[in-house]
C-alpha cells in the first residue's frame, strides 16, 4: 500500500495486477503499451498516459496525462515491486501543476471531469459553498469556495475534463 498525492490531495493505493484499490474502492486498469507512452483505461476512463525514462521514476516525478503534466509523489510501495526511490525536491523537479495566474481563480487540485456546476455568474457565494462537481477516478468531489464573494467567470463547461491546476472558476 501506497500514500499517492496528486494535486495535494493524499490517496491510498495498491496496485493489484489488473486492478488498483483507491481508498478502499476497486477500479479495473487496461495498460497498451504505444510508442512513447500508453493507453491507459481506469474503471472505464481512457487517459494516455507518458512516464520519464526508467531511471527517473521517483516520487516527485512529473507525469503527462492527457498532454498536462502533474506531479506524482508516493510514499510506500504502489505494488509488490521495489521499493521506491527517494524524492526529488520540488526545487529540482521543475515540473507540477501550473499555477492560475488569475486572481480569485479556484482551480482543480486533481485531473477530472466537471460533472455538474452549481453556481452561475454574478451569484454570491459563501466560503464552502460548493461550486461544482468534479469527478476523479469515479469519485465525486466536491470544489467549494474558499472565500465569501461574487462568481465573476465560469471556466469550464459541464463534461469537461479539466486538468490539475486549471481554473475552474474566478471569484471576485
Amino acid at each position: 500500500m501506497a500514500t499517492v498525492t496528486i494535486g495535494g490531495r493524499k490517496y491510498e493505493v495498491e496496485v493489484r495486477g489488473d486492478k488498483v484499490l483507491v481508498d478502499g474502492h476497486e477500479y479495473p486498469v487496461k495498460v497498451r503499451e504505444e510508442t512513447g507512452y500508453a493507453a491507459v483505461n481506469a474503471g472505464g476512463v481512457a487517459y494516455r498516459v507518458q512516464l520519464p525514462g526508467a531511471a527517473q521514476r521517483v516520487s516527485g516525478m512529473t507525469v503527462e496525462v492527457d498532454h498536462r503534466p502533474f506531479t506524482f509523489e508516493y510514499e510506500g510501495r504502489l505494488s509488490g515491486g521495489a521499493a521506491p526511490r527517494e524524492a526529488r525536491s520540488s526545487a529540482s523537479s521543475g515540473g507540477g501543476a501550473q499555477q492560475a495566474a488569475v486572481k480569485g481563480a479556484v482551480t482543480a487540485q486533481i485531473a477530472g471531469r466537471v460533472l455538474s456546476i452549481k453556481v452561475t455568474a454574478g451569484q454570491s457565494v459563501a466560503r464552502g459553498d460548493v461550486l461544482l462537481l468534479l469527478e476523479a477516478m469515479k469519485m465525486e468531489n466536491e470544489i467549494k469556495a474558499p472565500a465569501d464573494g461574487v462568481v465573476k467567470e465560469i471556466a469550464v463547461a459541464e463534461g469537461t475534463r479539466v486538468a490539475e491546476g486549471e481554473t475552474l472558476v474566478v471569484i471576485a
